[in-house]
């Protein structure tokens, strides 16, 4: 079943892969696998989580009023490693993934993660939301696998596996008919909501604890299902308003710590990613081929932070410097907050 699942998976998205820029690669599994001999690579076929108290409501330090959580002033160390004597795998990476011929790990994971395409108008217009999510079914089936650095430049790799965290999606009503809307289908992670007679609003929060999770695909069924529609377009969906997330979990939770959330709109944009349990000298330390570069990649991760934070409040209609309303943090917005 599986196999047959990725051979269609990629079949679907071939259609797209020509458009993609290639400035640098998402979903690099293949071109990885060609480069590198990596033989030892193991997958686990139980995918961990963080302790209980990461996933308790109750517990999340966010309520407290006393907490003081600003991104504005981070700490900032020159954390550097130099790469003297670069091999050919090293300087692939520094080819395609560096900036100013620096790179981390951090840097690494996001571009890998980056669906990064451009649809011409025409092609977007015929574009489903299964076909739109194909990219991230195929990292399911396959686990998208990310190239690491450590402190002594040996490349190793990790696996993660992507499931779907929440979802702001405002539809276009017009071909969407009430009575084959089935409420029945509406679980404690949807909701839905009448905006106009012309606009329907579903939202959905995961909370499952990671290892718990279905896959996105089936996800996107019971979009259709709670809809009564086999086909939802892309171009029916108010993009200015509307994001999803992804959790990207370690499949080796001993070796990582650190999971992922990635925001997305529907125009193939990555908004930004943020880090539970985020280890600093793992992913934000500098890998450089020169002494006299320098790039602060924590303090560009702090300020996509801020910026993840002010697209949701956009979405929602909230002014930049006003608080967002806590039901508008996901379960895994807050085991960010809590695990930071």
């Amino acid at each position: 079943m599986a196999s047959q699942t990725q051979a269609n998976n990629q079949k679907n998205i071939m259609q797209y892969v020509g458009m993609k820029d290639m400035n640098y690669y998402p979903f690099s599994n293949n071109i990885f696998n060609q480069i590198y001999n990596n033989k030892s690579l193991y997958m686990n076929s139980t995918r961990g989580t963080n302790d209980i108290s990461s996933t308790d409501t109750d517990s999340y330090s966010y309520q407290n009023p006393n907490l003081n959580f600003n991104f504005d002033k981070p700490k900032i160390t020159d954390n550097r490693i130099i790469v003297k004597k670069s091999n050919e795998f090293i300087a692939e990476l520094f080819k395609v993934f560096s900036e100013k011929n620096s790179l981390c790990n951090f840097t690494l994971f996001e571009k890998n993660i980056d669906i990064n395409m451009k649809l011409e108008k025409k092609a977007l217009k015929k574009l489903s939301l299964k076909e739109y999510f194909n990219c991230f079914n195929e990292a399911s089936v396959l686990c998208l696998n990310i190239p690491y650095l450590d402190k002594k430049c040996n490349i190793s790799y990790n696996i993660f596996n992507p499931t779907l965290s929440s979802m702001n999606l405002l539809i276009k009503s017009k071909n969407i008919i009430k009575e084959n809307i089935n409420t029945k289908s509406i679980n404690n992670n949807f909701s839905l909501l009448y905006l106009s007679d012309d606009l329907i609003e579903i939202k959905f929060d995961e909370k499952d604890p990671p290892y718990n999770r279905d896959i996105i695909e089936s996800k996107i069924d019971e979009i259709h299902k709670i809809l009564g529609k086999k086909k939802i377009l892309v171009d029916d969906i108010i993009k200015e308003k509307s994001y999803f997330s992804i959790l990207w979990t370690p499949a080796d939770t001993y070796k990582i710590k650190t999971s992922f959330l990635s925001y997305y709109t529907f125009d193939f944009r990555l908004v930004g990613t943020l880090a539970i349990k985020v280890d600093d000298h793992a992913w934000f330390t500098l890998f450089c081929n020169n002494s006299n570069n320098y790039k602060d990649f924590k303090r560009e991760y702090l300020s996509k932070v801020n910026t993840v934070e002010n697209f949701i409040k956009k979405c929602h209609n909230v002014n930049e410097g006003d608080k967002l309303d806590l039901k508008l943090f996901s379960h895994d917005y807050k085991r960010f907050v809590y695990n930071y």
